[in-house]
């Protein structure tokens, strides 16, 4: 692994990021074949300089310097500029000592080598390109091979040394021409998949969209229906404490309306907003999510415990995070047991490598076990007298599988629930300033 990361550090950069894994794949192939070329131009030189021919000194030293130059453009992100320096300068040097050597070092397979590389370091777009670049490699394997013609003095072996060229070239070319193919075949491989994962998040998406428009319709004509028949009744009405009554009923609709437009807008933030890395301390943001809970009645006898240190951080998405934990919360207060002398919500954390755990514990109601599997799916509600729009808990999922988080439910009727959410992310303790 340290080996491969070093490779890639040195091609693409420590530190930089390609997005596409086509184009990453791509650029690493280009690289390798780079460095591939600069060996095999060391070993060369060194075996002509070993038998006194010095004139092909500069055709491999200009080849292993423009060959650096690629990979350095690699570096700078350019990586179609680095191809037009990668693959002329490797035909180019290959025309060079082919045509001033025997056929038999097999120094030929290298044309084919050549083309089946030029179409595997461009893309689908470029393949123009890469079919000029197989041509230009035909032209120089003829020019090479069929044309009475070397820049080069004519480099004569004897057999032990045409053997020994033989391998060396059939050692090289084999490897870069099957990771060639292999790249082909990975991509392809990799564009079926996610052909297969497109077509069942666009399946999962249209079921959802089927009863998104079916359950948004009900839950916002339902309370607009019912302020409307208290509106008409309050109008009738000539008792000021039934026109309090109807009055405090209206704004309990009301309520109910805005908490299922703030669920909507929660799930659509969540679908159409990039993730955002910054630093987040978790004490603050759930002392937030509380201020903003507390003085329902709902929440009234309930104890706000956070065990969490008020230095700790982690990096993550900070809206995010404040909507998965504002609805855990919100949900414990919905579905508290009123019935308990000392009712609790508590919050606490966990770290494990480099998965960091908050788990929010309540002694509530509790949740029977048939309900475990289905308390996530979007617009579920367990029983009808729930008040909560059957968004919560879905957008708590959703915004997880964005954050490449996950969840766990643990709930037994009559005695509470614990919800354990997991969080790849970085963790610190800054100590507090004196």
């Amino acid at each position: 692994m340290r080996f491969r990361k070093w490779i890639r550090d040195l091609i693409i950069g420590e530190g930089k990021y390609i997005e596409s894994y086509g184009e990453f794949k791509q650029a690493m192939l280009s690289g390798q074949f780079a460095m591939i070329g600069m060996m095999l131009c060391l070993v060369y030189l060194i075996f002509d300089l070993a038998l006194g021919t010095y004139a092909t000194m500069p055709v491999f030293l200009g080849a292993i310097f423009l060959l650096g130059i690629s990979i350095v453009i690699h570096r700078h992100g350019n990586h179609c500029l680095a191809n037009y320096f990668l693959l002329p300068t490797i035909n180019i040097t290959l025309y060079l000592l082919a045509a001033s050597e025997s056929p038999n070092t097999g120094a030929f397979i290298f044309f084919i080598v050549n083309s089946i590389v030029g179409f595997a370091v461009f893309s689908y777009k470029k393949r123009l390109i890469s079919i000029l670049f197989a041509v230009f490699t035909y032209f120089l394997f003829v020019l090479a091979y069929f044309v009475d013609f070397s820049l080069l003095p004519e480099r004569p072996y004897n057999d032990e040394t045409l053997t020994f060229f033989v391998v060396l070239n059939f050692s090289a070319a084999l490897p870069a021409a099957a990771m060639s193919v292999y790249l082909l075949i990975s991509l392809n491989h990799h564009n079926a998949l996610q052909l297969i994962e497109n077509n069942n998040l666009l399946s999962k998406t249209n079921t959802e969209l089927d009863r998104f428009v079916y359950s948004t319709s009900h839950d916002l004509r339902a309370p607009l229906t019912s302020v409307m028949g208290l509106i008409n009744i309050t109008e009738r009405s000539k008792s000021p404490d039934e026109v309090a009554k109807y009055l405090e009923m209206m704004r309990d609709r009301v309520l109910s309306l805005d908490r299922f437009i703030k669920d909507i807008t929660d799930y659509s933030r969540n679908n159409r907003l990039e993730i955002k890395k910054e630093e987040v301390n978790l004490m603050s943001l759930a002392q937030d999510v509380w201020e903003n809970l507390k003085f329902s009645p709902e929440a009234e006898n309930i104890n706000f415990l956070v065990d969490i240190p008020a230095e700790l951080t982690i990096v993550s998405d900070r809206n995010r995070l404040q909507v998965i934990i504002g609805n855990l919360i919100s949900n414990a207060v919905r579905y508290h047991d009123s019935r308990k002398r000392e009712q609790y919500i508590r919050l606490r954390y966990q770290v494990s490598g480099r998965v960091f755990c908050i788990k929010v514990e309540d002694n509530g109601q509790g949740i029977e076990r048939e309900y475990h599997s289905k308390i996530f799916d979007m617009f579920y509600r367990a029983n009808e007298r729930s008040k909560g729009s059957g968004l919560g808990l879905y957008i708590v999922k959703e915004a997880l599988m964005k954050l490449s988080g996950s969840i766990q439910l643990d709930s037994t009727p009559g005695l509470g629930t614990t919800i354990t959410i997991k969080l790849p992310t970085t963790v610190s303790l800054a100590r507090p300033q004196v």
